[in-house]
């Protein structure tokens, strides 16, 4: 069987891989839109909200590497149907939950497959695409991911008419995770066929164990992917988007099926960030194949500051504003992924990039989305809603944008080294590509 014919239509590959890094996006689309019908149901602030995201993510930390080792083990489109498809059934219970409590512990069970999702994958996208075409295929993958969103959240708004309208909507959302379980169980293509392992239960954990162990010092070596994972902790920006219907509620006076509407612009606005920022992005590194990825960060964070001061800060009531805003706040926000995950491609192996995606997106991400939606939803319910945002999605990503500069020298040097021993060919688990402190 040559290559071609083992990876498949590629096209098909990519909406599968895209269906499946959407799922835990639309439960999280129905939580921000439909939180405030939840809160009026159950009595809660919100502060409620950022203890909900906070919850998905923080579970998400500990279920990420679990999920990838069990994809070494068994063939990967089986765990990834199982984490980010028949998991959904743990949405459909949290539907039904009586009270708050009970809700909380069903949706942080369901975040816990959700998690396993994007690494599994991100490390089958790596496969399947060439490092020149890395830039367009992950702005593709994450703007299809946004348009789901997009279409989907407008849609869980009209829901807001109905009594238990916030059920109806965990409810669709877990049928949806059902039917992609299953089309990816049968449709898509792995390229990478996992290695027989007949091993005695003692042997395969430790031998695991030992992977991982060697995974992480690999990763902990490579200097760009250690600023990589700092640059994730400062980041902000996902909050704008969790926390942008409740502040138009709440600080602009708009109702929920109203204010739901600028998540369609925001997505079709991150689907355009992706498409047009994964074409410049593969642009600049043939340009400048050291910085060029550097600097497209830098630019995007910079301008995302600036126009989430504008939304925040405007005093308009007219929802066809804040639709032009959030159409250009998705347009950056959409350009993160698609230069982050090419960053971590460029100087991470094959071999360890679903444990780095692990680490970094499961993990490091996760950590800061959960402390910085728990940090608005508090100081929301302290200083308003306005301020809590304007310190968390402006001001810290501003600064994130600045101190994202540490990358141009480490990033040049590692991309070269990993070039240079693709080129030499490698071994699995060889030495760190740097050693630098």
């Amino acid at each position: 069987m040559t290559a071609d014919t083992a990876r498949g239509p590629r096209g098909k590959n990519l909406t599968l891989l895209t269906a499946s890094t959407a799922m835990d996006n639309a439960e999280s689309s129905v939580t921000t839109v439909l939180f405030p019908l939840m809160r009026d149901a159950m009595g809660l602030t919100s502060s409620a909200l950022g203890t909900l995201v906070a919850v998905a993510k923080v579970v998400g930390m500990f279920a990420g590497i679990p999920w990838v080792l069990l994809a070494r083990k068994f063939r990967r489109k089986v765990v990834l149907a199982v984490c980010s498809g028949f998991w959904g059934i743990w949405i459909i219970l949290a539907a039904m939950a009586g009270d708050f409590t009970q809700f909380v512990v069903l949706y942080g069970i369901a975040a816990a497959g959700f998690a396993g999702a994007g690494p599994i994958a991100l490390e089958i996208l790596g496969d399947l695409y060439e490092d020149n075409r890395r830039g367009r295929v992950t702005g593709l993958l994450y703007g299809g991911v946004a348009l789901i969103a997009g279409v989907s959240a407008p849609l869980f708004g009209r829901l807001s008419g109905l009594e238990n309208g916030w059920r109806y909507g965990y409810l669709a959302s877990g049928v949806m995770c059902l039917i992609v379980g299953v089309l990816i169980l049968v449709f898509l293509d792995d390229p990478r066929p996992a290695a027989p392992q007949q091993l005695t239960a003692a042997v395969a954990i430790e031998d695991k164990a030992r992977t991982v162990r060697s995974g992480l010092r690999e990763l902990a070596g490579i200097q760009t992917f250690r600023l990589i994972l700092l640059q994730r902790l400062c980041s902000g920006q996902n909050v704008m988007m969790s926390f942008g219907v409740v502040f138009l509620v709440e600080e602009r006076g708009f109702s929920t099926a109203t204010a739901s509407v600028v998540a369609l612009p925001f997505s079709l606005g991150y689907l355009g960030g992706t498409l047009v920022g994964g074409r410049v992005n593969d642009r600049l590194h043939q340009l400048r194949p050291l910085s060029g990825r550097v600097v497209m960060l830098q630019i995007s964070q910079l301008a995302f500051a600036g126009v989430a001061l504008i939304c925040i800060q405007a005093a308009w009531h007219s929802i066809g504003f804040f639709v032009l805003v959030f159409a250009f706040l998705g347009f950056l926000q959409g350009q993160v992924p698609v230069v982050n995950r090419p960053l971590i491609m460029a100087v991470v192996r094959p071999e360890l990039r679903a444990l780095a995606f692990a680490v970094s997106v499961s993990t490091v991400e996760a950590f800061a989305y959960a402390g910085y939606a728990l940090l608005t939803g508090f100081l929301g319910d302290a200083l308003g809603l306005q301020n809590a945002l304007l310190i968390v999605t402006v001001l810290l990503t501003a600064f994130n944008g600045l101190a994202s500069a540490a990358l141009y020298r480490p990033y040049a040097r590692d991309s070269a080294a990993l070039l240079e021993m693709s080129r030499e060919g490698s071994p699995d688990l060889g030495p760190p590509l740097s050693t630098t402190k």
